[in-house]
């Protein structure tokens, strides 16, 4: 379809043209112009004069041009081509488009910035630009606003929309303790289902560090990611010249050959209904997930990908057993299967730290739980539940055995007026199945290789709830009102007090094997009496109808304020006769009080504290206060206390006293800055000051990190281009 101010068509040549506000459209496709002439008989159009053009989402603007409109290609002079998916913009003196989504130009500039000028740009003698994949540049010069600042002869920039191989961005850095950083990743995409990235990895203090990560997604309900890292280490940390951070766990990395393997799997069949799950967290040595934290091939960017893409997360980088876990689990209406198998990979026993025979940790080969979900019993006013669990536990010194755990309990949910009582029974019964001692018979208590025991326990809880609302004034007409005008005009308390006992009888289990905290029932009797209290407002706020025609309330709820009080009394700690001399009774525990104060949207105070009535003291604090003001700043100071305390029932030698403050600003336009900063009060040492600054812009941002450790110092620039990725160190 052609239209303009004056239309002229010669039929012998089969020709139209066209003058003044040239319209041409054809499908989804569009042409603007001052002047056309249209070859209606093979398509080709020539334009002239304020030319605007669209072909597939591409934009292309220009003062002259010819194109075909069947194959849709053509050249411009003083042309820019806009690829609208990718936010890339491409200018140059000829242009010629080569095919639906594929130009190629002379003396072109290409940018992702819609500003003009450019805040950056990449201007080139000659260029192809394929859309879903690459712009190939050459003799380039980068520039920033309109001044050249860098050269290359040759460049090759991503202009996609799907995955493609190539070289990523490179992470660079420094560490005072790893030196200079260079990572420099290589993305290869195997199909639509796999893709893999090399990375190599390079620390001026360590050495070369390379790695792989492979991910799959081989269908719906399936999927993997699996990372591995290897480092020929030039240092090694012997007695002697260990950093003081490792001195304390009494452990040594003499081995230079350090790697960790890691990766999750999940896998769903719908049609039988079971699921699998395969967890890998395999490392060289204790200090390997401390040293390397940061990057993209560190402990951080590993465990952020895990939560994210599967939900679960990896152990703390300083804990010393790391679970390798492959399960497979189904649930059934009434029941739920699940069996695993455990491989629990003890690092104080690597590296000759200490002997690899005597180590003593349980391995589950394999673990089966079957739990019984809460159901009533038939007619009756029974409700039953159970856990079962059948394992075999292995390992390289000590006991092994086989073991059977049964659990049912019963309970009986009684409801009045006054609130509800729910009194629960439950029995458990444990069967041993050894195959082999620890110790010589004369040494152990039993030479029985079936060995079964029984306990019984008791718990009862009761609950009510009181709830009182207080009106408060409330306006009556809000047409006499402006809108905005807000005023509360009601409180709900509500106080729910609960009790809750639990009884455990005492029984001898020494001579029984010990493989977790299932083997040893500690025996207990005490009381948990709780008290909650919980405000709730409401607010009424006059608004416009949406007519505009009159005013009317909108009404909202907030719990403002949350106060809960709770202690236990000890009934066996009451009767305790031994160690009296060191140790008096204290069958009364320490009393928590519990604040969160959530007045409105700017401010909120969470404090946890706990007193001591044998002290007359505080003995622990956990308070964080926060400030909020939407889409300006966010504050907030924390303070973590633990007294030192020495009791019967529990012992802390340290004195605990670390204050933490922070702060994230966002109210200067386009600007963010972060602040951190985390001290012990105690040892008068600063654990950490972090400083982050970042400028975000449409088309690309900078960013500036400084983190000052108790150990460590090291800082962070970093440029992000829209389209080009980012570089920094």
């Amino acid at each position: 379809m052609l239209e303009a101010d004056r239309l002229e068509v010669d039929e012998e040549r089969n020709i139209a043209e066209a003058f003044g506000n040239v319209h041409v459209w054809r499908f989804n496709d569009y042409l603007f112009a001052d002047y056309a002439r249209l070859y209606m008989d093979t398509n080709w159009i020539y334009l002239q004069g304020n030319i605007r053009a669209g072909f597939n989402g591409d934009v292309i603007q220009g003062e002259e041009a010819e194109l075909d409109l069947n194959n849709q290609v053509g050249w411009i002079r003083d042309g820019e081509v806009f690829m609208a998916e990718d936010n890339v913009y491409f200018t140059g003196k000829h242009l010629e488009k080569t095919g639906p989504h594929t130009y190629t130009f002379k003396q072109g500039i290409m940018t992702s910035c819609d500003d003009r000028p450019a805040p950056w740009s990449v201007k080139s003698s000659r260029g192809e630009v394929t859309v879903d994949g690459y712009a190939r540049l050459w003799h380039t010069r980068f520039r920033v606003m309109d001044r050249s600042i860098m050269y290359s002869p040759f460049l090759i920039a991503p202009v996609k929309t799907e995955r493609q191989s190539g070289f990523l961005f490179p992470d660079i850095g420094y560490s005072s303790e790893l030196g200079m950083n260079v990572n420099l990743p290589y993305y290869w995409v195997i199909d639509d289902q796999r893709d893999m990235t090399f990375y190599g990895n390079y620390y001026s203090f360590r050495g070369l560090m390379t790695g792989v990560e492979y991910r799959h997604t081989p269908g719906l309900h399936k999927k993997g990611l699996w990372r591995a890292d290897w480092l020929r280490d030039r240092k090694i940390h012997d007695q002697g010249n260990e950093p003081s951070r490792f001195e304390d766990d009494g452990l040594f990395r003499p081995n230079r050959h350090r790697y960790w393997l890691r990766g999750k799997y999940d896998g769903f069949d719908p049609v039988s209904g079971w699921n699998y799950k395969v967890d890998i967290d395999y490392v060289s040595d204790q200090n390997y997930l401390r040293e390397f934290k940061e990057g993209q091939s560190g402990f951080d960017a590993s465990r952020n990908k895990f939560v994210d893409k599967f939900g679960r997360d990896l152990e703390d980088r300083d804990r010393l057993i790391r679970n390798n876990i492959v399960s497979a689990s189904r649930s059934y209406p009434r029941m739920g299967l699940n069996s695993r198998i455990v491989y629990s990979d003890n690092l104080r026993y690597k590296n000759d730290n200490l002997p690899s025979s005597e180590n003593p940790t349980v391995q589950r080969l394999p673990e089966i739980n079957l739990d019984m979900y809460r159901s009533r019993l038939g007619n009756t006013p029974f409700e039953l539940e159970a856990e079962n669990q059948a394992a075999y536990f292995w390992r390289r010194f000590g006991t092994t055995a086989a073991r059977l755990d049964v659990h049912p309990r019963v309970r009986m949910p009684l409801q009045a007026g006054w609130g509800r009582i729910i009194p629960r029974l439950g029995w458990r019964q444990t069967g041993y199945f050894v195959d082999n001692f620890q110790a010589d018979p004369a040494e152990r208590d039993t030479d029985n290789h079936f060995q079964t025991r029984g306990i019984y326990d008791v718990n009862v809880k009761a609950d009510s709830e009181l709830l009182r609302i207080f009106e408060l004034n409330r306006a009556a007409d809000p047409q006499r009102l402006s809108p905005g005008d807000s005023y509360w005009t009601g409180v709900r308390h509500t106080v729910v007090p609960e009790l809750e006992y639990d009884f455990i009888p005492e029984k001898g289990q020494e001579k029984f094997p010990r493989f977790d905290s299932a083997d040893r029932i500690a025996p207990r009797e005490d009381l948990r009496y709780t008290l909650r209290n919980n405000f709730t407002r409401r607010m009424d706020t006059v608004v416009e109808s949406a007519a505009k025609k009159e005013q009317v309330i909108r009404t909202d709820y907030r719990d403002f304020l949350l106060l809960k009080l709770e202690q236990e009394y000890d009934f066996r700690e009451a009767r305790r006769r031994n160690e009296l001399n060191e140790h008096e009774r204290r069958p009364f525990s320490d009393l928590l009080t519990e604040v969160t104060f959530n007045p409105s949207r700017y401010i909120s105070l969470s404090n946890k504290t706990w007193y001591s009535f044998y002290e007359n003291m505080i003995t622990e604090h956990e308070h964080t206060l926060t400030l909020i003001w939407p889409g300006m700043i966010r504050a907030w100071f924390s303070l973590d206390f633990l007294e030192e305390i020495d009791e019967y029932k529990r012992q802390i030698d340290d004195r605990v006293n670390i204050i933490e403050f922070g702060s994230e600003i966002d109210f200067i336009r386009n600007w963010q800055f972060g602040l951190l900063y985390r001290r012990d009060m105690e040892a008068s040492v600063d654990l950490e000051r972090r400083l982050r600054a970042t400028y975000r812009h449409q088309c690309y941002s900078l960013e500036f990190e400084i983190k000052d450790t108790d150990y460590d110092y090291s800082y962070e620039i970093r440029i992000n281009l829209l389209n080009l990725g980012s570089w920094g160190f």
